[in-house]
């Protein structure tokens, strides 16, 4: 039998067909089991580090405190930090200005989705899981975004 690509052979097994109904055995024969890689092959700072490399030179000493913080409270489990752009400057320790002007060169180079009073990070720099959980994380980052969209229309109808 041929190997697929990213197919690992895993040895044979017994397998049954079962009438759920009934519990009759339908058929019985041995087969080969096989595994397949998911998730990334490539690592992560291999993938990224031109474009890490890019946003650390535009960022700055002050800037980057900022993504720091981010970075060491944001929630792992959905990549998301809940704060205010207020406490965020307090907590980093930097002004207010220097705050706004990091989240927007951070959201213009794709890096974060903003939301009054939520940052989330891309799943695809911060996550390096099963393809399945990226994806997962990705649909998470787009809902983000409409949501934060629709934030933005309602403001705008009401003014």
């Amino acid at each position: 039998m041929a190997r697929k690509e990213g197919l690992h052979y895993e040895g044979t097994a017994y397998w049954q067909k079962i009438n759920p109904s009934t519990g009759e055995v339908l058929e019985e024969k041995t087969v080969d089991e096989f595994t397949r890689e998911t998730g990334r092959k490539e690592h992560f700072m291999i993938t990224y580090l031109a474009e890490i490399i890019k946003l650390i030179d535009s960022l700055g000493n002050k800037k980057m405190k900022v993504v720091k913080y981010i970075l060491k409270e944001m929630t792992k489990a959905n990549n998301t930090l809940i704060i205010t752009t207020p406490e965020l400057a307090r907590k980093s320790e930097v002004s207010y200005k220097t705050v706004i002007e990091t989240l927007k060169i951070l959201d213009n180079a794709g890096i974060i989705q903003r939301r009054t009073g939520a940052v989330m990070l891309n799943p695809r720099l911060m996550n390096n899981k099963t393809k399945q959980g990226e994806a997962a994380m990705l649909i998470k980052f787009h809902q983000f975004e409409e949501e934060n969209q629709k934030e933005s229309d309602n403001d705008d109808n009401r003014k």
